[in-house]
């Protein structure tokens, strides 16, 4: 028997009313009672489902509608491509509406060359060929179709989709085998690949065929498969599973088991306000098998709110007469049977849907048994056989062939009864043998699988044990590269520590040669030689203030020596001291001027102690002595730019290539300030990366003759 949602689905429920039938005035009082009673229940039900199902079908309706409209007035051939898709298979209520979207589908594809069309127009040809009974070659067309949409990782629903619909096609193919073998390849390939959601429809696939052999374990632990999966994206076809496992619990004989699953799916429907017809039928069934008549004749009347196809109608009134006939209300029966058959021969049913069987003939057959009518009984319960055999279904078949062989022998035809017997023997054997087959078919498919599935789990585990080795190793590079980086970056730091060191210990020396240079011995001799005069002269006022001058110096040139930089203006006053001794010493033959641009701030700007003295004491010495005229020193402060001082010591004397010439004793004089003083610049541009610098310039006139020199330092603020 196929289970619910295998060959088509239900998203919508519409709402129909059949007139509800009474039995002949003949009948006993009781039963007239029992009735009317059900017909009262079963239309205040009719109304309240009428109303609260109504509001929920028109606004599924205008939905449509919408949607519909949207079509209609699209421009984009794409859009309208998606919407068409979209309308077909979340509205259509049967395969003919499918098959409208799709062809429309088709025709754009073809000029727009958009993929999920063409792939959707393949659907479309596949339900072509389904529908001329081209079965083997609709199930090419399906499996081309699958395999497009896996190549672009397609989510394939429970319904309306190549991939549950391609069951359905095995089923009228006969092709069981192909069936089991071709989802539990895909079962595979989904596992491996994904999208994993396409595993429901494969699990779904596998337990409708172990339905089919009757094995319900197998088929119930496959649905359960479904239904987890379902769980995780689609609560419709989550809750479509559990409908199915009732029905399989049913058809087992575990009454209990199938009610639970049953009234749980029929109450998420009712919740969901989506389609219970199957859900209330089966609970009919069930409660038929438990001789409960009155309860399923309930469910039956309360499942007609969902006949939204043809068929449906025809599986409810057979129901609803088999309960009746069981009930032992005659008319009733026959009237419900007479209207299930006008539907048949207008709509030229089958006897087996998805959804229940239209077994006319075979009630018939029970109807006539029951008022006694041989004959007809008779001629029922063959045409019965007949159909079933017409559509191959043995589940079907085997039953009715030996209620054929029981009603012969109990009318006294042996011979005729004996005949169907055989028959039946010959059936059940070709079933066992087919069983046999099918189940060793699905053993050796079983053991494939199991044996893809461990071939599929031991390269994911090789890959993941070469993923971790991959990260062992990877983990040991990357501490081997901080461990080098490490011992590089401490190496490098170690190296400038010393390097800074270095520096220091040279700056500290060259400042201690710049404070020996600047107190240069003969400078000091000289000083003390000249107060010593000045006292043998008794010239004590001006011995004490030239005393005082010189300690006033000697105590500046210390103090500054023990910071790293001083102010400007600390700088100018010690310097100012050294001129004024210096000069007098000479007996004013040269003169200092001081010139301190506005936008200098003394008292802000910090330069290295002693910094120009040494080139002030150069130009005295090298510059000045040998001039017969008074010379001039001018000492000039000014901002270059806006982070830069420019200090120009200038003199007006002989130049330094006539000093040198000369080899005078100023020239011979030993003053190591200059060398001492750019090398303590040199420091500490490497020290503090500075940028100090100095440059000195020969002075000339128009005639080329040397006019003196000057020294420019460019210290960074």
């Amino acid at each position: 028997m196929n289970t619910p949602y295998s060959d088509k689905t239900a998203k919508h429920s519409c709402y129909s009313v059949y007139s509800f039938y009474l039995p002949s005035q003949n009948k006993k009082t009781l039963h007239l009672c029992g009735i009317m009673k059900i017909a009262i229940q079963y239309c205040l039900l009719s109304l309240l489902l009428f109303v609260f199902f109504s509001g929920s079908i028109f606004a599924q309706k205008a939905q449509m509608d919408s949607l519909m409209m949207q079509i209609a007035n699209e421009t984009n051939d794409t859009i309208k491509i998606k919407l068409l898709i979209q309308c077909g298979l979340t509205y259509s209520e049967d395969m003919n509406d499918l098959e409208r979207c799709l062809k429309e589908v088709n025709e754009l594809s073809k000029k727009t060359r958009f993929r999920p069309g063409i792939i959707y127009a393949k659907y479309y040809e596949g339900i072509l060929l389904r529908k001329n009974g081209k079965y083997e070659e609709a199930i090419d067309k399906y499996k081309s179709c699958i395999e497009a949409m896996d190549s672009m990782h397609l989510v394939q629903g429970i319904s309306w989709q190549p991939l549950s619909d391609i069951r359905t096609l095995f089923n009228l193919a006969g092709k069981q085998e192909e069936r089991f073998q071709y989802y539990t390849n895909k079962l595979v390939y989904y596992k491996k690949y994904g999208p994993i959601e396409n595993t429901a429809n494969c699990y779904h696939g596998i337990a409708g065929y172990y339905g089919r052999l009757a094995d319900y374990n197998k088929a119930i632990e496959y649905y359960m498969r479904a239904m987890d999966v379902y769980q995780t994206f689609d609560l419709f076809a989550y809750n479509n599973e559990k409908q199915v496992i009732g029905s399989e619990y049913l058809l087992w004989g575990n009454l209990d088991k199938a009610e639970e699953y049953l009234k749980s799916a029929l109450s998420e429907q009712l919740r969901l306000n989506i389609d219970c017809f199957y859900s209330y039928h089966q609970l009919g069934d069930l409660y038929k098998k438990r001789h409960n008549y009155r309860q399923a004749l309930q469910y039956y009347l309360n499942g007609r709110q969902y006949c939204r196809m043809i068929e449906f109608h025809a599986i409810n009134l057979v129901n609803t007469a088999d309960a009746y006939l069981e009930m032992d209300y005659m008319d009733s029966a026959r009237i419900y049977l007479d209207s299930a058959e006008k539907i048949r021969q207008k709509e030229n049913l089958g006897l087996v849907y998805g959804y229940g069987n239209v077994d006319i003939d075979y009630i018939y057959y029970k109807y006539y048994v029951a008022t006694g009518k041989e004959n007809l009984a008779l001629e029922s319960l063959k045409a019965a056989c007949q159909q079933a055999q017409k559509e191959k279904s043995m589940t079907l078949l085997l039953p009715y062939t030996i209620e054929l062989h029981s009603f012969l022998l109990d009318q006294g035809d042996s011979l005729q009864s004996l005949r169907y017997l055989v028959q039946y023997q010959t059936l059940q054997d070709s079933l066992n043998k087919m069983s046999t087959r099918a189940r060793t078919a699905s053993y050796e498919i079983e053991q494939q699988q199991q044996q893809k599935e461990n071939e599929i789990a031991q390269l994911q585990t090789q890959k993941a044990t070469q993923r971790n080795y991959y990260l062992i190793g990877g983990a040991f590079l990357v501490l081997i590269v901080l461990a080098a980086f490490s011992r590089f970056r401490y190496k490098r730091k170690r190296d400038e520590e010393q390097l800074t060191t270095d520096f220091k210990k040279q700056l500290a020396q060259a400042e201690t040669k710049a404070l020996r240079s600047q107190m240069n011995p003969h400078f000091i001799f000289n000083i003390l030689n000249s107060i010593n005069s000045l006292v043998m002269e008794e010239k004590h006022e001006l011995a004490s203030d030239y005393l005082i001058k010189f300690s006033k110096l000697i105590r500046l040139i210390l103090d500054n020596s023990r910071s790293e930089t001083i102010t400007i203006e600390k700088e100018l006053e010690t310097l100012k001291l050294y001129v004024t001794l210096e000069s007098a010493r000479f007996d004013n033959k040269f003169r200092c001027i001081f010139s301190v641009a506005e936008n200098v701030n003394t008292n802000s700007i910090m330069i290295p102690p002693m910094l120009l003295q040494p080139f002030v004491e150069n130009a005295i010495w090298h510059g000045l002595m040998q001039k017969e005229t008074e010379g001039t020193i001018t000492i000039e402060i000014k901002m270059e730019g806006e982070e830069s001082l420019n200090i120009s010591i200038t003199d007006d004397g002989i130049g330094r290539e006539k000093a040198a010439e000369l080899k005078s004793k100023s020239a011979t004089h030993k003053s190591h300030g200059l060398k001492v003083t750019s090398q303590r610049i040199e420091m500490m541009n490497k020290l503090n990366s500075t940028g100090a610098q100095v440059h000195i310039f020969d002075l000339h006139d128009e005639s080329g003759n040397a006019t003196g020199t000057k020294v420019e330092l460019i210290i960074p603020c």
